[in-house]
């Protein structure tokens, strides 16, 4: 994996640092400061020149993608020629509002072109590192990343690549951006998300960029040899709802039933889910009683109920890379047998029967129960209406 998050993130361990801080720590940086966007271009084969008008999204995931490799124990040369199929998760490219063409020499304009293209954000991976497997952009709104990870996985699986790497970006630059966000209604005028809580009223933009490696798991991957997890998911469409942006909950419980069946996963197997969890009135609510019907938590042989949070009270809504961010919390909370609390500020939301349904949400950091082997669910559902589950399961033990 490789993870880059405001305030200096760019470890496994800086990133359960804050994960797992208390409560009464202080609110975690959403966005970058400028000096997190230097990054060398050079390294990567690109010329100042052509950096000096680029979006820093472009250097941020070739950064991050260079991690992901180092902590794949994967060196460059071995990189090179390979099938290794490139999926880049990314909705949006702002930075280019904030350039007046007048002020660009004309020698430079080709690469205002280039370096503000989001395709071309994913080619430049491929291009330094010398891939060549598919190399793609993907853009479902805010489950982008884990559709990247979904159809990566399904490459893997048909042969077409021998190895795949995965990685999102979300970064908002522009007062325009923020300003379009507040007009749908769906931000939180105090400026603080509040998920599954009675005090939601929307969320609130975070920055960032998450890469994971991935391999069949027949392979083995990593040096520790079998990774940080086995994934499976699945993908869907909300179809036609009361409007584009409404949620479907039929199509939410079709996309976790299938998850878990593609994972071999019983309905009473999964122990906590990493919900999307905006913060919305109606989002939220919806969202846990779907969980509710795929799991069949009110008849689940378990007494204990499912558990479930979001990460983004914490750490803001990273629209496109919060599914991985969802993911890489999924994989932090096997590693250290801990679910990290939810945030928000209130009382469960008294607009769903948390009871009856036997589901609890997680509001302070939480052993994993001992007596099982756990399995996570990750949600990302996003505006566009497409859905994505992935069922996470502790990576086997290395191969003899």
């Amino acid at each position: 994996m490789g993870v880059a998050l405001p305030g200096d993130v760019r470890s496994l361990a800086e990133f359960e640092h804050l994960l797992y801080a208390p409560a009464d720590s202080p609110e975690s940086t959403l966005a970058f400061a400028d000096h997190e966007l230097l990054i060398d271009p050079v390294q990567f084969a690109i010329s100042p020149r052509q950096a000096r008008f680029a979006d820093p999204q472009h250097l941020l995931l070739l950064d991050v993608a260079r991690r992901a490799f180092e902590d794949a124990g994967l060196p460059a040369e071995s990189l090179r020629g390979s099938r290794t199929g490139v999926y880049v998760g990314m909705t949006e490219s702002d930075h280019l509002t904030g350039i007046d063409l007048a002020d660009v020499p004309e020698s430079n304009l080709s690469s205002v072109g280039v370096g503000n293209n989001r395709g071309v954000a994913a080619g430049r991976i491929s291009y330094a590192f010398d891939l060549h497997g598919p190399s793609m952009q993907l853009d479902s709104t805010c489950s982008s990343g884990l559709l990247a990870l979904h159809l990566a996985a399904a490459a893997l699986r048909d042969g077409e690549v021998d190895r795949a790497l995965v990685v999102a970006s979300h970064l908002v630059r522009s007062d325009k951006g923020r300003t379009l966000r507040r007009a749908t209604g769906a931000m939180d005028p105090a400026s603080r998300c509040n998920a599954f809580t009675d005090h939601a009223a929307g969320f609130v933009v975070g920055e960032g960029v998450i890469a994971f490696v991935l391999e069949p798991e027949a392979t083995g991957a990593a040096p520790a040899g079998g990774g940080y997890a086995r994934v499976a998911s699945a993908a869907n469409h909300d179809g036609r709802t009361a409007g584009l942006a409404v949620p479907n909950k039929v199509a939410q419980e079709d996309v976790v039933t299938r998850a878990r069946q593609r994972a071999g996963v019983g309905s009473d197997e999964v122990v906590y889910v990493e919900a999307h969890g905006t913060g919305t009135k109606l989002g939220d609510p919806i969202e846990v009683q779907a969980l509710a019907t795929a799991y069949e938590t009110a008849t689940r042989n378990s007494p204990a109920p499912l558990l479930i949070g979001s990460n983004k009270p914490r750490f803001g809504h990273l629209e496109a890379a919060s599914g991985l961010l969802s993911l890489l919390v999924g994989v932090c909370v096997l590693r250290t047998a801990r679910i990290p609390g939810t945030r928000s500020q209130g009382v469960p939301s008294p607009l769903v029967d948390w009871a009856g349904l036997n589901i609890a949400l997680v509001q302070e950091n939480t052993a994993l129960p001992d007596d099982v082997e756990p399995v996570l669910g990750v949600s990302a559902f996003g505006m566009s209406g497409t859905n994505v589950h992935a069922i996470v399961a502790p990576a086997r033990a290395p191969r003899k």
